[in-house]
């Protein structure tokens, strides 16, 4: 009796999965099947649940953080972020932007701009702050321009020059630091090489810029917040050194009453030079 012989042309299978291209894995094709007897079943049993395996591996995994994706801390300079847990609200799923930088790192550029700050019982809604009198945050240049916030309060640092210029209004203001001739002028060299952080068009509860080790500075080239808004939450910086800060068209207050000073520079701050414009209007805002 003659045997007959069965061929079989079978296509290939086309998925599109998430994060990859188009993928395309062909399935045996133009088999000569003897005696009529089906051989590639286990074949295609096995190609396809490789495939289902890999799509629910990458379906399920986690997301990589990645700069600037909020609720999460990036250790300098890293842009991989790692998520973390609010101290004031642990309940809460976190929307912080924080970057914490060791001793002897440099950045070149950090810069906030068009970001929306502010949660509800928050106590400082940006922070900037070294970790002693001896490992401070050190800046060139500190410009802070079309921004709003409830407080701001500078203390534990040395600013070479402050320049506010007469479009910065507060709901009363004090300007009580010790005049020192022997204020460092920062001027921080070449940036070729270091990390920059740039975030802009955002929504988070707050920034936090920390050094976390002791044994030496951190050095920042340039640091701007353009269009940083805050509803509630102080500007609190501590423990840096600056070469010069600008203020320009800031607005600070909350509480209306220009008898109480919202924007504080304080005693613990060694300035060399003070160009104070700053009017007093009762600001409040909310």
């Amino acid at each position: 009796m003659n045997e007959k012989k069965f061929r079989f042309s079978m296509p290939g299978l086309r998925l599109r999965v998430p994060g990859l291209s188009r993928l395309r894995l062909p399935l045996p094709g133009g088999l000569y099947l003897g005696g009529g007897k089906l051989i590639v079943a286990s074949l295609s049993t096995v190609a396809l649940g490789f495939l289902v395996s890999m799509f629910l591996l990458i379906s399920t995994g986690d997301q990589e953080i990645t700069w600037p994706m909020a609720g999460a801390s990036y250790d300098a300079p890293s842009m991989v972020g790692a998520r973390v847990v609010d101290a004031e609200f642990p309940q809460d799923a976190s929307q912080t932007l924080e970057i914490n930088m060791p001793a002897g790192i440099r950045i070149d550029m950090v810069s906030f701009t068009d970001v929306s700050l502010g949660k509800s019982g928050i106590t400082d809604a940006f922070q900037l702050t070294g970790t002693s009198t001896t490992d401070l945050i050190t800046i060139d240049t500190l410009i802070i321009r079309n921004s709003e916030f409830p407080t701001m309060d500078w203390a534990n640092g040395d600013i070479y020059t402050l320049h506010a210029t007469s479009s910065v209004v507060a709901a009363g203001h004090t300007f009580s630091p010790t005049m020192s001739s022997t204020t460092n002028d920062v001027v921080i060299g070449s940036g070729r090489g270091a990390t920059s952080y740039i975030a802009e068009d955002m929504v988070v509860d707050r920034i936090i810029l920390q050094q976390t080790t002791s044994g030496g500075d951190v050095i920042i080239d340039t640091m701007i917040l353009d269009g940083v808004r805050a509803w509630t939450g102080a500007f609190n910086a501590d423990y840096f050194e600056i070469g010069r800060v600008i203020l320009d068209n800031v607005r600070i207050g909350d509480d209306g009453d220009i008898n109480s000073a919202d924007l504080v520079l304080n005693s613990s701050v060694s300035v060399n030079t003070v160009h104070d414009g700053v009017v007093e209007e009762p600001v409040w805002i909310r």
